[in-house]
């Protein structure tokens, strides 16, 4: 009887409607994990617009209504944090909530397939990040800061939706590793290093080009603005900046997984 039900739920042998039914109810439990939590959430997704809105064009909007480069700038900026900060801090403090609870040993304990649980985080970590990104560009386009064709704005929205994967990455790698309490710490300790000397936010001297290339954020603007045909300033090929997400999202991607399939 035993051996029969475990065959009955052996995941190998789903078929692909099955499988996909198990991935959407992992993703849909997600999200209601996400917004029923929104003392996490909304805080990460409303800081992006109002810090936009509130140097864009409260106290740079003479600069910014003159200079399209400028204005480019502090969109490019703040878009890179509205599409990157909900996916570090919200994936990171909740699954290490969940490996404090033993929830992710009870997951591979579960009938359903062994990737579910990843595909479920980073789809809701890239969805929140949309959350934060879209009223940004609605207040953008609405007060006149963003002299750019929508051509010019699906492009850069494209490589700001591809840059968020790489930190969802980050935030399983900073979940896998520290508790749910101190990963919002720990994730700020990687994270504003990065906006500064990134070159996010101001232009970097030429002597700190070289570092500027280990953070995340750097590649993440330089695709975007290059997506938008803006080459000015520019450092690296698009297809570097491509490689080096890529390379940053396989690393802590695979330090993640090497962590939880050690200790859960």
């Amino acid at each position: 009887m035993n051996a029969l039900a475990l065959k009955a739920f052996d995941t190998g042998s789903l078929t692909p409607r099955r499988a996909a039914g198990a991935y959407l109810t992992e993703i849909r439990f997600e999200f209601m994990r996400l917004l029923r939590n929104p003392a996490l959430a909304a805080p990460v997704m409303l800081v992006p617009v109002g810090l936009y809105l509130l140097f864009a064009v409260v106290i740079w909007g003479d600069a910014v209504a003159k200079d399209p480069n400028t204005a480019i700038f502090f969109f490019s900026a703040f878009s890179v944090m509205a599409m990157t900060m909900p996916a570090l801090f919200s994936i990171s403090a909740s699954l290490g909530i969940e490996r404090e609870l033993g929830l992710m040993r009870l997951k591979r304990a579960q009938p359903a397939p062994a990737g579910s649980w990843l595909v479920a985080k980073i789809t809701c970590g890239v969805a929140s990040c949309l959350l934060a990104y879209l009223p940004m560009l609605i207040a953008a386009i609405a007060a006149g800061t963003l002299p750019l064709g929508s051509g010019q704005i699906v492009g850069m929205s494209i490589a700001f939706i591809a840059g968020s994967i790489p930190f969802c990455a980050l935030g399983l790698m900073i979940g896998a590793l520290v508790k749910g309490s101190a990963a919002p710490g720990y994730a700020n300790l990687v994270y504003l290093p990065g906006c500064y000397l990134s070159g996010l936010f101001f232009p970097l001297k030429e002597s700190m080009y070289l570092q500027a290339k280990l953070w995340p954020q750097y590649h993440i603007n330089q695709l975007a603005m290059q997506a938008a045909g803006i080459t000015k300033p520019y450092f690296i090929p698009m297809p570097m900046a491509i490689a080096w997400l890529a390379g940053f999202t396989v690393l802590f991607s695979a330090v993640a997984i090497w962590r939880l399939a050690r200790k859960g």
